[in-house]
């Protein structure tokens, strides 16, 4: 990016930089008059100047064009005016007065607003240009940098800079014009006062910078610090769980303190400066009227200066001031914002950038070739070996079994081969094209890499799947008419040196990864479900997805038929008895004491367990079903039973999540609420947040799971009259906050599953979960609601990382990342989806199936999972031998046969 800030702006936006001061050349005329009026006013008008000799009447609005002596001194009369008397002079000049305000105003409106704009402009380029700078860096330097420093950087340092960019040209043009125009009129009303106002403009001008020096130190410093800070926050909330749970939160909220202390010492430091200058500041501006009073006054008692020219010098005056005040604080705001610019250029300006596009199309590679490793070695910042030297070469199509611990060479050589890491030393050619010079996104779409860490950002699982394709840049050329947002939109995005393609457009890029619609995407993406192992960990996404308004009715028609489809399906196979479904006129046992109180799904926090005993309908209901005793007499049989339970047990233990209750209570909480039932006097009630508590533990009570058999077949009895009555009284401002179950409707707010189930699953059966959604699965199949149950895992929130995910789905998506766009070399590190896999063999084998024609480099930690695999790289730390394997039979994958490797060696690879 360009170093020079004014550079960067007069590049940038010189042509709206040049309309702007072309209507501030047009203003200076009318500024001047501006001055000049209220002298007329007071001498021709007030003191009847105009009327000497005799004269009853005076010429108005004289408009006369007159050359200056040196081309001649002509003059050209454009309107003669009208004769008025005293009065209607006063009026006429007061009023010319007022419009010359209005016009002047409507100036300086004119050139804010364009100013505005082009600032905004500008500030949305930079953003964008150093984000597009951002993605140029080497994938190392993307990964060292500190995403909390970047996003601070392109998000709020650029903000004063952007607001700076209208300013930078307009500004001191626009300010400069008038304070000259005022300081001209004052030196043209007399010589002296003139003299007086330009000593102490330049008194200004010269000591208030001088004195800001000090201000520009201590605002680069506290930007310094500030953005360290942020960095340092954003190192802690990645790492919170971990500090969580060696217990240091206090020793990193002692290093946050002291940062904050430290930059609490700057800002007070640069307060202190900043109205230090301030005071001085409008001291000399303040100053400047007494002189002028003083010998003004002077001049005018001695008829060297009339009363007119002196309430037109201290009318002028007052415009003189407020710009070069603002042309010093515009001083002060180049300094900073350079600063800021120069620092900010500096993290983003690297020597090592890469290419991002092709000037044309990709073209694919040759069906056949070779991938040659040249002496590639990689050394760390200490001069430490990540891998050391290693050669080899494989012809395409072919596969590499890349064997080694995590964090080993095996990592090091996976990114090196997926153009993840670029700083190595030696070569990897690809038909004899250095893998180095290729552009990003002839990479791209040549290699396919699937790394150790699974990075997933934020959205539907499918957005992460099919990110990969998203590179086709859509036509500019509308389909259809173009509403005037949407025009204005494409300017401004072209104005701002935006990218002017639509994000919301089809990016999908089908020719590319050999596709032909969006049917053959949805297949691919089946089948690479099916090879990973993991289409019903998709299925079951689908069924924890939450069914939420609006619904169709043919959607709600297609939910019950599979909730009836269902039932059947676990009738006709005797699991009936594994779930225990949702009767109006009966306690389900394996539900919470709320769920059976309420007998709906709760859409909103209304009447949530936490705080149901103070929402003041439920309270009634408990209260006149008598339930609130019995309800906070069960929370303190729990409460004595867990902190036994629990006595010695660290936070966050197994049995936690058992006797969680729904309440989320900790163990420090459970232990006030045992001291405070151990002093209880029967005789005086508990307070009432403690019985709030206790209610709400009561609520959460499941009997099969909890098994501490606190409800007897009364209480049931109890909890059912009070369901009744819950249901039948419910006032009208409480109908959206519960959706009552009802065989026939569909429950808005709970999970697929439990919309289908209609009940809850029995606890204490052996892999009842499991059986279950076998039965669910072949109901569904059996239905044809397969697809959409599939389709809602798809679009099943992922999360930042992955966070909404089941583990073997994280593993797996960006090994269908890679894959999804049809690579011609694939990079796969599947030690990660492996280890957490039932049937490892089974994924390698339906792997080097689905890749049979491309050039598979696979990276495992199991040396028996690719013993077949003719070349192997095995490493050892840092260190990597090749070898070349046995070609038995079995090698041959989908019925190919294996690429033919008898000019490999076996070699020992050393530092």
């Amino acid at each position: 990016m360009e170093p020079n800030l004014f550079r960067y702006i007069w590049q940038k936006s010189r042509g709206e930089q040049i309309v702007v001061l072309a209507i501030i050349l047009v203003s200076i005329p009318f500024n001047w008059a501006s001055f000049d009026v209220p002298k007329r006013i007071v001498n021709d008008a007030i003191q009847g100047g105009a009327f000497k000799g005799g004269h009853t009447t005076a010429t108005l609005m004289d408009l006369t064009l007159r050359l200056p002596s040196w081309l001649g001194g002509a003059s050209i009369k454009l309107f003669e005016g009208f004769q008025v008397g005293q009065l209607g002079l006063l009026i006429g000049l007061s009023s010319y007065f007022l419009l010359l305000v209005l016009i002047n105003g409507a100036f300086k409106y004119v050139i804010n607003v364009r100013k505005g704009i082009l600032g905004e402009r500008m500030l949305r380029r930079m953003r964008y240009d150093l984000f597009s700078q951002l993605m140029r860096f080497r994938p190392e330097d993307i990964r060292a940098v500190k995403p909390a420093e970047i996003a601070s950087m392109i998000k709020d340092e650029v903000e004063p800079v952007g607001s700076f960019v209208g300013d930078a040209f307009i500004q001191p043009v626009f300010l400069l014009s008038q304070a000259l125009t005022a300081l001209v009129f004052i030196m043209a009303q007399s010589f002296w006062l003139g003299s007086i106002a330009l000593l102490i403009v330049l008194a200004q001008a010269i000591i208030i910078p001088i004195l800001r020096r000090e201000q520009l130190r201590l605002g680069r410093q506290r930007q310094i610090v500030s953005r360290q800070l942020a960095g340092r926050i954003g190192e802690i909330v990645d790492a919170g769980p971990m500090i969580q749970a060696h217990g240091a939160t206090a020793y990193v909220q002692s290093d946050i303190a002291g940062r904050l202390g430290r930059l609490f010492d700057i800002r007070y430091a640069l307060y202190k400066r900043k109205f230090a200058v301030k005071f001085l500041n409008n001291l000399l501006a303040q100053v400047t009227p007494f002189f002028f009073y003083a010998i003004g006054g002077y001049f005018a008692l001695q008829g060297r200066l009339d009363i007119g020219q002196l309430v037109a010098v201290i009318a002028a005056y007052r415009d003189l001031p407020p710009p070069i005040k603002e042309l010093i604080d515009w001083d002060q705001q180049r300094n900073d914002v350079t600063i800021k610019y120069d620092q900010v250029i500096s993290q983003f300006n690297s020597d090592d950038t890469l290419v991002l596009d092709e000037e044309k199309a990709v073209a694919p590679l040759p069906a056949t070739g070779e991938v040659q490793v040249e002496a590639l070695q990689l050394l760390d910042n200490r001069g430490q070996p990540l891998l050391t030297p290693l050669s080899f070469g494989v012809p395409r199509p072919g596969i590499v079994a890349v064997v080694g611990p995590h964090g080993g060479g095996k990592d090091v050589l996976g990114r090196i081969l997926g153009r993840q890491a670029t700083n190595y030393t030696g070569r990897v050619l690809i038909d004899g094209e250095p893998l180095a010079t290729m552009s990003v996104e002839r990479a791209s779409h040549i290699i396919g890499y699937a790394g150790d860490e699974a990075e997933i950002i934020a959205g539907s699982m499918r957005d992460n799947i099919l990110l990969p394709l998203q590179r086709h840049r859509p036509t500019l050329k509308p389909a259809g008419a173009v509403t005037p947002a949407e025009h204005r939109h494409f300017v401004e995005a072209i104005r701002s040196g935006n990218s002017p393609f639509p994000f919301e457009a089809d990016w999908t890029d089908y020719d590319g990864a050999g596709l032909g619609d969006r049917g053959a995407l949805a297949k691919r993406v089946r089948e690479l479900l099916d090879v990973l192992g993991c289409t019903e960990d998709v299925y079951s996404l689908g069924l924890g997805g939450k069914v939420m308004p609006p619904l169709s009715e043919e959607g709600t028609q297609r939910l019950i038929e599979a909730r009836r489809a269902v039932a059947h399906e676990l009738a006709r196979t005797d699991l009936g008895e594994l779930i225990e479904p949702f009767v109006a006129d009966r306690y389900n046992a394996n539900a919470s004491v709320a769920e059976n109180l309420i007998f709906g799904t709760r859409t909103t926090p209304r009447f949530d367990n936490a705080t149901l005993l103070f929402e003041p309908y439920a309270h009634a209901i408990l209260k006149a079903e008598a339930l609130i005793e019995p309800l906070a007499e069960i929370g303190a049989r729990i409460v004595a039973t867990v902190v036994e339970i629990f006595a010695g047990l660290p936070q966050g233990h197994a049995l936690f999540e058992r006797y969680s209750f729904g309440a989320n209570f900790e163990l420090e909480r459970l232990g006030e609420l045992s001291d405070i039932l151990a002093k209880q006097d029967m005789r005086s009630p508990l307070d009432q947040e403690s019985e709030r508590d206790l209610v709400a533990l009561a609520l959460g009570y499941i009997e099969p799971k909890h098994r501490l058999n606190l409800i007897d077949q009364r209480l049931q009895r109890r909890i059912l009259r009070a369901r009744a009555s819950f249901r039948k009284h419910l006032p009208a401002n409480a109908v959206d906050d519960v959706d009552f179950y009802d065989p026939d409707k569909v429950m808005f707010g709970a999970s697929v599953r439990d919309n289908l189930l209609f009940g809850r699953i029995g606890y204490g059966v052996v892999d009842a979960e499991r059986k279950v959604a076998d039965v669910v699965h072949r109901a569904l199949s059996r239905a044809g609601l397969e697809g959409a149950l599939y389709r809602l895992g798809l679009d099943t929130e992922s999360g930042i990382r992955g966070r909404y995910l089941p583990a073997r789905l994280r593993q797996a998506i960006p090994l269908m990342q890679a894959l999804i766009k049809a690579p011609q070399i694939a990079v796969l590190d599947v030690t990660g989806l492996l280890a957490i896999s039932d049937d490892p063999a089974g994924i390698v084998a339906r792997l080097r199936g689905y890749c049979s024609g491309m050039t598979l480099f696979l990276l495992v930690g199991d040396a028996n999972l690719v013993e077949d695999v003719p070349l192997r790289v095995v490493f050892h730390g840092s260190t990597g031998s090749v070898e070349a394997g046995a070609l038995p039979e079995a090698a041959n994958d989908a019925g190919r046969q294996p690429p033919r490797f008898e000019d490999v060696q076996r070699m020992e690879v050393r530092s």
